[in-house]
């Protein structure tokens, strides 16, 4: 019966503050040590690197980070947001409830915003992790604090997180988990209504435009978003489109429908650095570009994805790739693009080998443009042969799509023998199918000259 503090009994509250002020010192300065050890040879981390941007923010705003672009980069950005002191409400001096009230974290992976999480929700994945992968040696997470965070500890916190998402992501069965995907999706329990989202979009200059739009904006919203943000007019507009990279050899068209924030969200880890997301041109009836030479904006987006097109070989410019070559480097871009219109495979949209219930043995790569629709037979592997057939578009009868069996199905008719229908199986069937569309609607745009009614009306509103 020493006169000594029992090992159960209470603790005062000055007590209870020096405990845990000794408690932070010795974690901080564990952390410390940690930090300065060597990292194991052989396992490759992601870099993280994270900024901190403190903002005055009412009750209504949230911290915003901002996000640079760095290749093979796992970012976490960290915004924390001080709502005012008003009657009744906690001053941080006096808050020693909890953790501090607005930290919210914006997590970016290769400049892009995944999603926005507080600090108790990175706690709910460390425990859901450690028992889904109860073998592994999971780092420890910053730990849990009774009292309000300066802004040191908030940047320790923030630090301590990252590097807890980089060392965890560089796990590949972990980073790829259910889990690991559930949690870097966007939830809305942070927020009341529909969080703002920054999205980054490549245009065909090279360039890249980040535009803010809501998480659930449809591709229309984020496309009219990013022509008023790059000045497009009323007629440009019509000429291009929002495309997902699917790899370096192939874009497909957004759906007007689609959500192209969870596009981008799934897709972090495509082929172009920095974004999935891309502009560019919707258009197939040749003549109708020549009717925009006086457009800055489209006649150099124009050139520069010609300039693309014929690099990656869609365009076949053999005979003249001495004049274009010289056209390019004295960047005489109408003059350019007047010459390669005339070229074999210009404004033409070819798709990834696949089956057709026309060829028994093998695969067709189909290609869609103005003057007719293409199968070119090839092996299941992508290798092409001889055998080719053009479609001419008067030849067309209906064409449909099958989700079922995610193919795009069209009915043709030649001459006096019976109508018959093809089945392609692509999953770019809802594509191939829009694709058909667009020809059949310029087409009807060529034979009742809206093209030059529209550019004729623009030309009398300008004046």
């Amino acid at each position: 019966g020493g006169r000594g503090r029992g090992r159960d009994s209470p603790r005062s509250p000055s007590q209870e503050r020096r405990w845990w002020w000794r408690w932070g010192v010795w974690a901080l300065l564990r952390r410390e040590r940690r930090r300065g050890r060597r990292r194991p040879a052989g396992r490759a981390h992601r870099q993280v690197r994270v900024r901190l941007r403190l903002q005055r923010a009412g009750p209504s705003e949230r911290g915003r980070a901002t996000a640079e672009h760095q290749r093979g980069a796992v970012r976490a950005a960290a915004a924390c947001e001080r709502r005012a002191a008003r009657g009744g409400g906690r001053s941080r001096r006096g808050a020693q409830g909890g953790p501090h009230p607005g930290g919210v974290y914006n997590v970016y992976m290769a400049g892009r915003q995944l999603c926005s999480k507080r600090y108790r929700e990175f706690a709910i994945l460390h425990q859901n992790l450690k028992r889904e992968f109860a073998n592994f040696t999971f780092p420890r997470l910053p730990g849990k604090w009774p009292f309000s965070l300066s802004e040191q500890q908030l940047d320790t916190r923030r630090r301590g997180l990252e590097e807890y998402l980089e060392k965890v992501c560089s796990i590949r069965v972990i980073g790829e988990s259910d889990i690991m995907q559930e949690f870097l999706s966007e939830s809305d329990e942070n927020y009341n209504g529909v969080s703002d989202v920054e999205l980054r979009v490549a245009l065909p200059d090279g360039t890249t435009v980040t535009v803010r739009v809501k998480k659930n904006s449809t591709t229309d919203q984020v496309y009219q978003a990013i022509a008023a943000k790059v000045g497009m007019d009323s007629t440009t507009v019509n000429y291009f489109a929002l495309f997902e990279v699917i790899n370096h050899s192939f874009v497909r068209k957004l759906a007007p429908n689609e959500f192209p924030h969870k596009l981008y969200v799934q897709n972090y880890t495509s082929a172009v650095p920095g974004t999935c997301l891309t502009i560019r041109k919707w258009l197939f009836t040749t003549e109708e570009e020549i009717l925009l030479n006086d457009n800055d904006l489209a006649v150099t987006y124009f050139f520069h994805q010609a300039v693309d097109d014929v690099k990656k070989g869609y365009i076949k410019a053999e005979e003249k790739s001495y004049q274009l070559q010289k056209l390019y480097e004295q960047r005489k871009m109408v003059m350019y693009l007047n010459m390669l219109r005339t070229c074999e495979g210009y404004n033409e949209i070819i798709f990834p080998h696949c089956a057709c219930d026309s060829r028994r043995k093998g695969h067709v790569v189909t290609a869609v443009s103005i003057t007719h629709f293409k199968l070119h037979a090839c092996t299941e592997e992508g290798q092409l042969e001889n055998q080719v057939i053009a479609f001419e578009w008067d030849e067309m009868q209906r064409w449909d799509t099958d989700e079922e069996g995610m193919a795009f199905c069209f009915e043709y008719a030649r001459g006096e023998k019976k109508p018959r229908w093809v089945k392609i199986f692509t999953p770019y069937f809802n594509y191939m199918h829009e694709c058909f569309e667009r020809v059949f609607c310029e087409l009807k745009w060529r034979k009742e000259n809206i093209f030059q009614m529209a550019r004729s009306q623009q030309r009398d509103v300008a004046t």
